[in-house]
This record gives structure tokens, C-alpha cells and sequence, in this order.
């Protein structure tokens, strides 16, 4: 059998279902040291925690605690262990830090190309103005925590503050809009 890094070096047995002892029925698996030291690593330094908990349940396999054991020292169910080695022994190490779960795409992606352009062209003032303008454009409802996330993470649109500018107390409007003219154009 071929040995890939970040595998197991080989399966021993097979699962056996034949009324054997319980000890007889695990997978067992000879771990590399290399794989051994990875496991051990990410199972405190990865950045995901669902990661970090996959390698602890496959460091504690390879100490060669039960899967009864390791699903009590994880905090998960025995067949939350048996998936996780089932990955493991299909991938390796590359199938635990790797997960397929997509969520749901959202109602507003297929109109994404034309919403960014209406709200690159005239942006919307409030978020409220935001929705109401996306349910004119597409005749999809969104409430504004959804359209605000939407803005912010698919369009990458942000929201600026905007303010008056100040009038100084001693000018009235008129002359603050000369001298500000004024300065325009001599640039200093």
C-alpha cells in the first residue's frame, strides 16, 4: 500500500461485525510522526475550532483511546468520532481541515451584477431607501439587516457619514461660500 503524507501508513483489519470483542472491531491505524506532530499542532493552533476538534478526535485515535473514550474526551456523539476517522482514512489530513457544507444561496445573487451598478450609479442613502429600491429593481423583500449585510459583504459596499460643512459664526453663508471660492481657486 502507498503511503500519501498526511495519511494514515495503513489500515490494520477491517471493521469486523462478527460478534467479536469490541477492541476487535475498531479500525486501527499506524500513525506516521509527522502526522502524529501536525495532529497535535492544529488541534490548538488552526484557525477553525470544527478543524481543531477533528484532530483532537484522530490525536486521541492515535493514542489509541476508544471510540467510546474519545467521544466522551471530545464532547461529541460516537458517530461524530466514526465520521471524522472515515474522513480521515478517505483524505487524510486534507480531508479534516476541508469542509463541503455550502449554505443556501441568497435570493439577491442572481441580480448582483445589476444591483451593484444601480447602487454604483446612485447610491442609497439609507438602508431603509436600500431595500425598498431592491424590491423595486428585483421584487425580492429583504428586511434591512439582510440588505445591510448584503451591501456590505457580496457588493462590498460601505457606508459613509457625511456632514455639513460649518459656516464660521462671524460670516453669514454667501460671504463663507466667496472666501471658500475664493481660496478654490488661488489653491492656497
Amino acid at each position: 500500500m502507498e503511503t500519501n503524507p498526511g495519511r494514515p501508513a495503513k489500515v490494520v483489519g477491517e471493521v469486523a461485525r462478527r460478534g467479536l470483542s469490541e477492541d476487535a472491531r475498531m479500525r486501527r491505524f499506524i500513525f506516521t510522526e509527522e502526522v502524529q506532530q501536525t495532529l497535535a499542532k492544529e488541534r490548538y493552533h488552526h484557525p477553525d475550532p470544527r478543524v481543531q476538534e477533528r484532530m483532537e478526535i484522530v490525536l486521541l485515535k492515535s493514542k489509541g483511546e476508544t471510540h467510546e473514550r474519545i467521544a466522551e474526551l471530545a464532547g461529541v456523539s460516537r458517530r461524530t468520532v466514526q465520521r471524522v476517522l472515515d474522513v480521515f482514512e478517505r483524505e487524510g489530513l486534507d480531508g479534516l481541515r476541508k469542509f463541503q457544507w455550502h449554505g443556501q444561496a441568497s435570493a439577491l445573487t442572481p441580480h448582483q451584477e445589476s444591483l451593484e451598478a444601480e447602487f454604483r450609479e446612485r447610491p442609497p442613502h439609507t438602508v431603509s431607501e436600500a431595500c425598498q429600491r431592491i424590491e423595486e429593481l428585483t421584487g425580492v423583500r429583504r428586511k434591512p439587516t439582510r440588505v445591510r449585510k448584503f451591501l456590505r459583504e457580496t457588493l462590498k459596499l460601505s457606508w459613509r457619514k457625511v456632514a455639513a460643512v460649518p459656516v464660521p459664526p462671524k460670516l453669514t453663508v454667501e460671504e463663507h461660500a466667496k472666501k471658500q471660492a475664493s481660496f478654490l481657486k488661488s489653491g492656497a
